[in-house]
């Protein structure tokens, strides 16, 4: 969505319960077997970074410190991704290893969450596009996140005994395969200059392909997302496929006949609402989860 919008109501859990380390307190603990854990951590954050979206950026480039130290805590080495989206989607490559997809400080992350705010948030343009690309490009107001956690599931560098984390944050729900972010109309023309202007945005992904992706790469989405529309005064100023009651469609609500992605990768789901009035803590929040989930594999 790209307009701010204010909301508050309450926080939902996150799904896996507290990791069960043995009696010695040890980082690693037992996994489901009775052998010792040796996981390492990788977190992949994919990020919505339309015009309403600022304050998580902001958030994130103030507290990521506080992830990666807590992370490197539990197991040394920790990795972190990045995968930005509005109507198309970039993963990252401001990172030191990997071909740039992989982060393992702070600092780097923090260039990158402000890069991509003063860039493509404050300008309304798509990541994708790069830094030169096309501004206030958003004929419909949902956002490709589909795409973006594909993404994550298959292209980031995940390593096989990581202990592996989607951290979602956007305030709307997606389009699938076939549609396209840039028709308007839903007409099959994608050519219109005319305000809101459109463009050729195609979603590449389906619903079920994305989960059977994140399912194989042992993935969990924890998503912040809105639980309730916002108030007209603050709502995207462009058309939609979907009525506003079907913003947490994919993250709190069914996706037309399909569980929620939380709910099918064994994440959880918060209210982006309390992020933005400062009642959660996205660091502390994020490091609750990777805790969680850390040497706990997650029940599919």
């Amino acid at each position: 969505m790209r307009r701010l919008a204010l909301a508050a109501v309450v926080v939902l859990g996150c799904g896996p319960g507290p990791r069960d380390n043995g009696d010695d307190g040890d980082a690693a603990g037992p996994n489901g077997d009775g052998a010792v854990c040796e996981d390492v951590i990788d977190v992949v954050f994919v990020l919505d970074t339309s015009s309403s979206m600022g304050f998580v950026l902001e958030q994130l480039e103030a507290q990521i410190a506080q992830v990666v130290t807590a992370s490197n805590q539990l197991a040394p080495d920790s990795h972190f991704g990045l995968i930005v989206f509005q109507d198309n989607i970039w993963l990252d490559t401001t990172g030191p290893m990997a071909n740039g997809n992989v982060h393992v400080s702070a600092a780097t992350l923090q260039a990158a969450f402000r890069n991509y705010r003063l860039n493509y948030t404050a300008n309304d343009r798509n990541p994708g596009d790069g830094p030169t690309g096309p501004t206030t490009q958003n004929p419909i107001c949902e956002e490709n996140s589909l795409d973006a956690l594909y993404a994550a599931a298959a292209d980031f560098p995940w390593r096989p005994n990581a202990t592996r984390v989607v951290i979602l944050a956007t305030d709307d729900t997606f389009l699938e395969w076939p549609d396209n972010y840039g028709d308007r109309d839903a007409d099959g023309d994608t050519t219109s200059t005319d305000f809101p202007r459109e463009g050729n945005y195609p979603a590449a992904r389906t619903f079920e392909e994305t989960v059977a992706t994140l399912r194989a790469a042992r993935a969990r989405v924890f998503a912040f997302n809105r639980l309730v529309p916002p108030s007209i005064l603050f709502r995207c100023g462009t058309g939609r496929r979907y009525g506003w009651e079907h913003i947490t469609d994919g993250w709190t609500s069914p996706y037309a006949a399909n569980a929620p992605f939380p709910d099918q990768t064994d994440g959880g789901a918060f209210d982006l609402a309390l992020v933005e009035n400062n009642q959660l803590s996205l660091a502390a929040t994020i490091n609750e989860v990777v805790l969680d989930s850390f040497c706990h594999p997650p029940e599919l």
